[in-house]
């Protein structure tokens, strides 16, 4: 299962794999790329969400409410999950 997770995210690992190490520059050249990453980030998920919403023939704000409901749960849940 490693493996099979490692070749669906390693898009993700590569492109967040320019974020230099944080003790390079005191921090700055981190904080912003990631700021610079966290950006894309949400317009990826913010056209995708368009997309599902045109498909799905769902209202654009109801397609986002829902999405960004689901994104700043989920994180959540799993981390409770772990703890139980």
């Amino acid at each position: 299962m490693d493996g099979v997770l490692h070749i669906c995210f390693i898009f993700w690992k590569l492109a967040f794999s320019i974020v230099p190490p944080a003790h390079i520059g005191s921090g700055y050249p981190c904080f912003f790329i990631s700021l610079l990453m966290i950006g894309v980030v949400t317009a990826i998920v913010a056209e995708f969400a368009t997309i599902l919403g045109c498909i799905t023939r769902i209202d654009p704000g109801i397609t986002a409410i829902t999405l960004v409901a689901l994104g700043t749960s989920l994180p959540d849940t799993f981390a409770s999950m772990a703890a139980a």
